[in-house]
């Protein structure tokens, strides 16, 4: 039954398994698809992003660069744009007064004319009124000064600025060397003493009055021009769809943006819906990496009225003006262009579903149809390979048979003399008892009793003719029945058949065999001793040596049955000892053996009773004499429980 199951497995195997096969293949190549196109969208997706994202900080990285360039080449021209400044004032002063002075010098005073020089000078003011045009003599007496008429003929040879620079000595010296120069100091502004303001100054030689016109402008009110129109340039900038600069001082006012109401206003304090503080955050990271990007929530978008939108700004610190400029984008267009790549991949997913399922399907129809034709042909082929396999094993086993019983029939000679040896001495008994009693009756000499004793001689000598032929008898019997046994009785039964043979050979067998249980067929095993010890019984009738020894030993070993036949005929020659288990392989004469009788013990042991022989020589000592011989070794298991007799 289990032999019919196992072929029904294998013939399903081969009739539905390329199906399974299929299938299962169609599953993975599917999933396998799926994964390829989500971790490829993925792997899309992260590029797309970061690209995006390094694009646009790319962008408005380069936007924020080129705004402080403009800022810093502004600021950097501040000085030489302020010095051309004044220094044109004072060009024009000069001009007017060289006029007023060429016009008038044959008609009045050079004191009327230094009157109407500084009249109308006087009135040139500029800058809202906080520039003016000054005039000094050459021994530092300040001639006209419009915001404070105070200092109007007051020596201020010695007069110091905030920093203790005396600038008046500049004038004078501009005066002797007949030159004009600029200088600058430290004044303050408004009345203001409490501090002071860097102030830069132009002076030009008037030569017919010997007098110096000159004017001065503060840094700071012009660089506030400056920063005027800088910033009413930098308002204007607008650059892709949505991108402005915003501006913020230190201090959290918003000097440009987008919406316009926005500017002027301290936004310091300023909170988004989420309570941060987000113009503080500007200032702060402005301030302490100087260059950095922000992400937040802008609540201002061109041209949208949607409330909240994501945003990353790129700031940038103007150091020399503490304002913080910067831009940024929007995220949103990353986040729509993210829901139409996954719209396109669940719809390339969902075609790539369609198109794999159809594929599987018809690979599935055609591979049904081969499976089942192929696994009609390799039925067929199975079947006639289990036949042909039968065939082979039921003529193996005859053969098996038949090499037993040739190595039995090839042993029958000696068994035939080992009969004729034990059958000798009985049958001389029975002819001498019969011939005595008819010897003794016709001389008349015969006695009571003596007919009853010759009766019982020959009667014992034919029951024990009997027990011989019965013990002969089974051992060629060849059945293959199996069942348990003592291994010592074994011993006894192979010692019955072949004791003859020992009588006369001055062999001395030395026994050490334990009563152990084993299962199997115990006429083969007697067939194995026998082979075993008439090899070695051969090869010491052929020494010429005083001992000759057979030893046999049995012992558990390893949860194994161990035999061991070792003699002291000198060993197995080196050149065939790994030969002798081979078949038809013998060292007797073609008379003598059929080369099967170690063959087959291997063939018994081995595949009928699962165990193992070998042979090696070996060396031993036996009652201080040194031997040195053959040794055969059998291991077999003992009987397990399910063992029955």
């Amino acid at each position: 039954m289990n032999k019919i199951k196992q072929e029904k497995t294998i013939l399903n195997i081969i009739k539905y398994g390329p199906i399974i096969l299929v299938l299962t293949l169609s599953f993975i190549i599917t999933k396998v698809t799926l994964n390829d196109k989500k971790y490829n969208f993925e792997q899309e997706l992260n590029n797309y992003q970061e690209n995006y994202m390094i694009q646009n900080k790319t962008r408005i990285q380069e936007e924020i660069n080129e705004v402080y360039k403009y800022v810093l080449s502004e600021k950097s021209k501040a000085e030489r744009q302020l010095k051309e400044s004044i220094k044109n004032k004072v060009y024009d002063a000069h001009k007017i007064a060289s006029s007023i002075y060429n016009n008038n010098k044959l008609k009045y005073s050079r004191e009327d004319i230094l009157k109407s020089i500084k009249d109308s000078l006087g009135a040139m003011s500029y800058n809202k009124g906080r520039g003016y045009i000054f005039i000094d003599d050459y021994k530092g007496t300040k001639l006209l000064q419009p915001l404070n008429k105070e200092l109007e003929g007051k020596n201020l040879l010695d007069y110091k600025d905030a920093k203790g620079y005396k600038f008046v000595k500049k004038i004078i010296h501009t005066i002797k060397n007949k030159t004009e120069a600029y200088d600058s100091y430290y004044w303050y502004k408004d009345g203001d003493t409490s501090k002071s303001f860097k102030k830069i100054s132009f002076y030009k030689y008037f030569e017919p009055l010997n007098i110096a016109i000159g004017t001065g402008k503060y840094v700071k009110d012009f660089e506030n021009e400056l920063k005027e129109k800088v910033l009413k340039r930098i308002q204007n900038i607008r650059y892709g769809k949505n991108g402005y600069i915003f501006i913020y001082d230190k201090k959290g006012t918003c000097l440009a943006h987008l919406k316009k109401d926005l500017i002027g206003t301290n936004r310091f304090e300023y909170k988004d819906k989420k309570g941060r503080y987000l113009v503080q955050e500007i200032i702060n990271l402005g301030v302490e990496k100087k260059s950095a990007f922000l992400s937040y929530n802008s609540s201002i978008k061109p041209n949208e009225k949607i409330v909240r939108y994501s945003k990353i700004s790129f700031l940038k610190l103007f150091e020399e003006w503490e304002w913080i400029i910067g831009t940024g984008f929007y995220t949103d267009i990353l986040l729509q262009e993210i829901e139409k790549k996954q719209e396109s991949l669940e719809k390339s997913n969902q075609e790539s579903i369609e198109f794999i399922t159809w594929v599987s399907i018809i690979i599935t129809i055609v591979f049904i149809l081969l499976s089942f034709l192929i696994s009609k042909f390799i039925e067929t082929i199975f079947m006639d390979y289990k036949r042909n396999l039968q065939e082979e094993l039921e003529k193996s086993l005859e053969k098996e048979k038949v090499l037993i019983q040739q190595s039995k029939m090839a042993a029958m000679g000696e068994m035939i003399e080992n009969i004729a040896h034990q059958w000798r001495q009985p049958l001389s008994i029975i002819s001498t008892s019969a011939s005595g009693v008819k010897f003794k009756k016709e001389m008349g000499v015969l006695k009571e009793g003596e007919i009853e004793i010759a009766m019982e001689g020959i009667d014992y000598s034919v029951q024990y003719l009997s027990h011989t032929i019965d013990d002969f008898r089974d051992f060629f019997k060849t059945n293959k029945i199996k069942q348990s046994f003592v291994i010592d009785k074994i011993f006894e039964k192979t010692f019955k058949l072949i004791k003859s043979q020992y009588k006369n050979a001055n062999i001395t067998m030395i026994k050490n065999i334990q009563e152990i249980t084993l299962f199997g067929n115990e006429n083969e095993l007697i067939q194995v001793l026998i082979n075993i010890l008439n090899n070695a019984r051969d090869e010491l009738i052929k020494k010429e040596q005083n001992l000759k020894l057979i030893l046999i030993d049995t012992q558990i070993k390893d949860n194994k049955v161990e035999i061991s036949i070792k003699d002291n005929a000198g060993g197995i020659p080196p050149n065939i000892i790994n030969e002798i288990f081979s078949s038809h392989f013998t060292t007797k004469q073609k008379s003598n053996g059929t080369g099967v009788g170690l063959y087959m013990s291997k063939m018994i042991i081995e595949d009928h009773m699962n165990g193992i022989i070998e042979a090696s020589n070996i060396k031993f000592t036996h009652d201080d004499n040194s031997c040195y011989g053959a040794q055969f070794r059998i291991c077999l298991p003992l009987p397990n429980k399910d063992s029955k007799e």
